[in-house]
């Protein structure tokens, strides 16, 4: 397949526009290119522009500005939610093929939008958080991965264990999957939101890499080629189901079954360093660096990471973060470290502690 197509709708049409699909065409992973559109253009022009490149010219995927009804030059009267939505029951009619919807836009611009409208979450597959220097390798193979999902993904008849890569799911937590035994019509879009919203982006049942070293209790930058040389040994725990190419996660189950093999131990009760002395002398790998705890943290019982540092954390000396989502029963809340909820590490990037941690951080923030 060659490098998938995505159109590009955004109100503005400026260098820095240029520069952000430049900056995504110059991986030769995804080809990105604008929709050309007018200052007041109705709703159903934009829909059939979009629906003809979709159709005709086989474009892939959607990379969509959130505020279309900004203050650019082509400035609309509506914004990317309702098109989206309006796209998003095209395809589950059939009319034409579902395709990716990735959003696009400022920081401050998605936060101001979600935290009025959570119901717009559910649109977007993805979100490209446009910001100084963005990481367009990174970015370009999530488009890429997305765009040759949704051409695998079936509307009739369907195996999860196909889908996911995984035989035994009935093996897990029943609740996980039961949203597609409730709904009498399946499309495209439910696996893909599920997927990446309820399983990638979340702790449980995958994990994420950052996550799998804190577990192992290793330093994953000064362990460097020896830490690349670990992960291969943890290829059963790798999920190979839809879009693993362009989220790299791993089964907490099935890393848990294999680290008890090896060590016959629980390793959450272990120290850092003594699971870096098991994994070394069972695989034979040497300088392996244990991970040491985060500034004010004593433990090193490492479970989780600080999301405001990336950096291995034991839950008992972390705070909860808020989160624009219920957790389901069967997720893990997600960390920071008390030093960088203290010190307001991550505040720009909406990394915020939840509201009943608050307390304890002021506390903390007297006593340091």
């Amino acid at each position: 397949m060659s490098a998938p197509k995505y159109i590009y709708v955004d109100d503005e049409n400026d260098e820095s526009i240029t520069s952000l699909i430049n900056g995504f065409n110059d991986t030769g992973l995804v080809e990105v290119n604008q929709l050309s559109i007018n200052k007041g253009m109705n709703f159903s022009e934009l829909e059939g522009l979009i629906k003809s490149k979709i159709v005709d010219e086989k474009y892939d995927g959607l990379l969509i500005d959130l505020r279309l009804d900004g203050e650019g030059p082509n400035q609309l009267e509506y914004s990317a939610i309702s098109i989206s939505a309006e796209l998003r029951a095209i395809c589950a009619r059939k009319e034409i093929p579902s395709f990716p919807i990735v959003l696009c836009s400022t920081i401050d611009k998605i936060k101001e939008t979600y935290k009025s409208d959570k119901t717009s979450h559910d649109l977007f597959d993805y979100t490209f958080k446009k910001a100084g220097e963005p990481n367009y390798e990174k970015f370009s193979k999530k488009l890429c991965s997305l765009a040759k999902g949704y051409k695998d993904l079936p509307y009739g008849k369907f195996s999860l264990e196909e889908i996911f890569k995984r035989p035994d799911l009935n093996t897990l937590d029943q609740r996980i999957f039961e949203r597609f035994f409730n709904q009498d019509i399946i499309v495209p879009y439910d696996f893909a939101h599920f997927a990446v919203k309820t399983l990638f982006h979340c702790t449980n049942p995958l994990i994420k890499e950052t996550v799998l070293a804190a577990r192992l209790g290793v330093n994953i930058e000064a362990s460097g080629d020896h830490w690349v040389e670990l992960l291969s040994k943890f290829e059963d725990c790798k999920y190979n189901g839809l879009f693993s190419d362009g989220w790299n996660r791993w089964w907490a189950s099935i890393l848990n079954v294999q680290l008890k093999e090896i060590s016959g131990k629980n390793f959450s009760f272990l120290k850092a360093e003594e699971r870096v002395k098991i994994l070394s002398q069972f695989f034979g790998i040497n300088n392996l660096v244990p991970a040491i705890p985060i500034t004010n943290n004593a433990s090193s019982e490492f479970w989780t990471i600080c999301e405001a540092l990336k950096l291995p954390l034991d839950p008992l000396e972390g705070v909860k973060i808020r989160l624009s989502h219920e957790l389901k029963p069967w997720q893990e809340p997600k960390y920071i470290s008390m030093y960088a909820a203290a010190e307001r590490i991550g505040i720009d990037k909406g990394i915020e502690p939840h509201y009943t941690e608050l307390e304890r951080v002021e506390e903390f923030k007297k006593g340091s």
